[in-house]
């Protein structure tokens, strides 16, 4: 199996399992060539904090303490399993207002991350994948489940622009407590919008296998919307969005055949040395051969055909 470029630990995320090593170790013992960290950045309001971290004490200063000792922690073990092990540090977004562009911006900056997973999980300040009964408080004041999906799409039309993240994250993640709802064609035209922004800026669409982990009908995104993205020219990469060492790579099994169906040929993935910023996004078509030697994948397998600079 070759890697993923989205993960989380318990140790730097409260809904998480695990400590950062223990992730790499797993990935490692799956064969993983590759790995990204892409901790959450903090958020920066008390209104933002999710009840398991309210209930744990952590207020906004601590999770920016949590966050730079993410980056200490991630740093180091970058170094320490440098010869088994690519690893590449970034972070993931959040999007909780409308100023989080520029935090997140400012936190790539300030800390020389090399890239990040660009995901929107709030629709006007409302989480939308915590639970039923706060996405229905969003739902409702938007008048539509229809026009939740919208909404949802133009946000994260506006991160692509505003952040032009290497990598796009689950992104229809709107379905996961919604997946009753149709792409409408007023939908697939929001949808439209954000992938003309990620093919002008580069970014990369993760294959998110997390969606299978919950019980959902596929990965994110979904059938029909990854179709779309593939007719348009999108990039892929693969992911499992890991909150537990023992997800790095839930579902990956399934990979190939969702793959192939979608007639993918080409997995990009990230690389960084030491003393680079960005992360270098580059392309290879060895992935069948990945699944097919499922035990015993080697970097030597990495085959790239292109490469440019993430941002």
């Amino acid at each position: 199996m070759p890697f993923s470029f989205h993960s989380h630990s318990g140790q730097f995320c409260q809904h998480a399992k695990g400590t950062l090593e223990t992730c790499v170790l797993e990935a490692i013992s799956a064969g993983f060539t590759h790995l990204g960290f892409s901790e959450h950045m903090p958020r920066y309001r008390n209104k933002d904090l999710y009840p398991e971290e309210i209930e744990r004490g952590f207020t906004p200063k601590r999770l920016q303490e949590q966050f730079d000792a993410y980056v200490r922690e991630a740093k180091r073990l970058k170094r320490k399993y440098a010869g088994q092990i690519h690893i590449v540090v970034g972070f993931e977004t959040e999007m909780c207002r409308d100023d989080s562009v520029e935090d997140a911006l400012s936190l790539m900056q300030q800390y020389g991350l090399s890239y990040c997973v660009g995901s929107v999980h709030h629709v006007d300040e409302v989480p939308i994948d915590y639970d039923d009964e706060t996405l229905t408080r969003i739902e409702k004041r938007l008048g539509s489940s229809e026009t939740l999906f919208v909404r949802y799409f133009q946000l994260v039309r506006d991160m692509i622009v505003g952040i032009k993240p290497a990598i796009v994250g689950h992104f229809d993640l709107i379905r996961l407590l919604r997946p009753e709802q149709p792409i409408t064609t007023k939908i697939m035209n929001v949808v439209d919008e954000a992938i003309d922004a990620a093919l002008v800026h580069g970014c990369v669409f993760e294959i998110n296998t997390s969606g299978w982990r919950k019980g959902l009908q596929g990965p994110y995104p979904h059938f029909d919307i990854a179709k779309r993205l593939v007719e348009r020219g999108a990039r892929f990469t693969i992911s499992a969005d890991s909150h537990d060492p023992s997800h790095m790579a839930v579902c990956y099994e399934r990979l190939a055949e969702y793959l192939h169906r979608l007639g993918i040929e080409t997995l990009n993935y990230l690389e960084s040395n030491e003393g680079e910023t960005a992360a270098t996004i580059k392309s290879t078509r060895s992935w069948k051969e990945w699944f097919a030697k499922f035990n015993s994948p080697s970097t030597a397998m990495l085959q790239p055909v292109d490469a440019i600079q993430a941002v």
